[in-house]
């Protein structure tokens, strides 16, 4: 049987080409346009869907062959769900080249240059999908049950914050010396000793940078490391007190077992005396010891412990202890005065002072609406005036013996070092003097802590 002869459907001048031509453009633009947009709306569906997990985040520096074991040993001896996340500030040992070889299994960012610990472990915290995320040192060595117990630990109390192991530091040596056998003697040994046990927790002031397990809801509500501290034990002592701010304890798993391989990297001695005494002089500049400590020995004095539970299921969490009446930023150009927990964009030019902030600090206060460029220079100016009109809101109240207080809606707040004063613009404001009396009869508000200084845009 003959097909049929179809029509000629060749077009018959060249007006036909062109008008066919615009329709195939035209379809092509309307099908990309939609396929563009799906795929936006599903990008910014994703980006905070998270899954049921651990975000296992491994910061490295020029660490290759430490980073291998590593993660060696996690896929070994962890049967709960989790991702593993490299960050690498840059290194040339050929960590690129490794993490290219577990690309799929592995997620990594290669840093341009380096960030440091802190950097690292926030661009970590950004790429991190789990429910909860976990710190950890290239160094480590895990153990059978070495998560599941910290996991039961953690989630035992929504009062604990953090959660840290028992470290073994073992230098490079012992490291090295241990053969297939001896680990395994050493692993069988600890699947013995790792059983959950409540009475092998204890409470602690401070855990290490080594290990460290938290939930989500914690980071959003403390935030990003403060980069600001340089060096590691800096930076998580930091990130301690502002979860205990929370209410928060911080709690030492000795049922859960974490070997750790000591560093033998050399560094000349100046350099590492020099990184040490800026970090530790930006910590205790930031932490006035007394300063802060009075400041949260009052606070968790003042609220019971029911109170102490509605502070941390506040959604502004860290930015509690922000002040009010101040203009801020986040990534975008975008400056908004707070003032009653709200951001409120400024509409216009604002020639005031402006705090950089993180995104994430910035989405805890609730969006308000435009304020005028005229509103907002009023608001600058009642609180940058001389004080007379408004001692006890937007001015600074300094006692003999150097202790600040920032005076807001009716309330003293003690702030806890100059260098939050510094960072929030106070010197900007205008000073008063009150009697004892009368500054003792001001109630308390929450202390003022100064922001998290970032060197990366979060």
């Amino acid at each position: 049987m003959r097909r049929k002869k179809k029509n000629d459907q060749r077009l018959k001048n060249k007006s036909d080409l062109k008008t066919n031509m615009n329709k195939r453009v035209a379809r092509y633009k309307r099908g990309f346009d939609a396929g563009y947009q799906q795929g936006l709306e599903a990008g910014y569906k994703s980006f905070e869907s998270y899954f049921e997990g651990t975000s296992i985040i491994i910061p490295s520096d020029n660490e290759v062959e430490y980073v291998k074991q590593c993660i060696e040993s996690i896929i070994n001896h962890t049967d709960l769900p989790y991702e593993i996340i490299v960050v690498d500030n840059n290194s040339s040992d050929g960590m690129k080249h490794y993490m290219k070889q577990l690309d799929g299994f592995v997620r990594y960012q290669i840093l341009s240059h380096n960030h440091g610990f802190a950097g690292a472990v926030n661009r970590g915290l950004m790429m991190a999908k789990g429910t909860t995320i976990l710190l950890l040192s290239n160094h480590a060595v895990c153990t059978d049950n070495w998560l599941n117990n910290m996991l039961i630990c953690l989630q035992s109390n929504s009062s604990i914050g953090m959660v840290g192991p028992v470290l073994n530091e073992m230098n490079g040596s012992e490291m090295n010396e241990l053969n297939d056998s001896s680990m395994d003697d050493l692993q069988k040994y600890e699947t013995l000793s790792n059983q959950s046990d409540s009475a092998k927790w204890s409470d602690e002031e401070i855990l290490s940078q080594k290990c460290l397990l938290l939930r989500r809801d914690l980071l959003e509500k403390v935030g990003f490391l403060d980069e600001g501290c340089l060096e590691g034990s800096y930076v998580i002592e930091d990130y301690c007190i502002r979860v205990k701010l929370q209410g928060l304890s911080l709690v030492h798993a000795g049922d859960a077992f974490v070997h750790l391989a000591s560093d033998d990297k050399v560094i000349p001695d100046h350099e590492a005396e020099a990184a040490s005494e800026k970090a530790m002089r930006y910590y205790t500049d930031k932490w006035n010891e007394d300063s802060y400590k009075s400041a949260i020995s009052n606070l968790l004095s003042r609220i019971d412990a029911h109170q102490q539970d509605r502070l941390y299921e506040r959604k502004l969490g860290e930015t509690t202890f922000y002040p009010q009446a101040i203009a801020v930023k986040g990534l975008m150009d975008t400056i908004f005065w707070i003032e009653d927990d709200v951001r409120r964009p400024i509409e216009g030019i604002w020639d005031g002072p402006v705090i950089q902030l993180s995104q994430m600090d910035l989405k805890r206060w609730l969006f308000g609406p435009v304020l005028t460029e005229e509103e907002a220079l009023f608001k600058l100016e009642i609180v940058q005036g001389d004080g007379q009109n408004n001692v006890l809101h937007g001015s600074i109240c300094v006692k003999a013996d150097g202790c600040m207080y920032y005076m807001e809606k009716g309330m003293k707040r003690a702030i806890v070092s100059p260098l939050a004063a510094e960072a929030w613009f106070m010197n900007m404001r205008s000073q008063i003097s009150l009697p004892e009396s009368q500054l003792h009869d001001v109630p308390d508000g929450l202390p003022i802590i100064g922001p998290v200084r970032l060197r990366q845009a979060l």
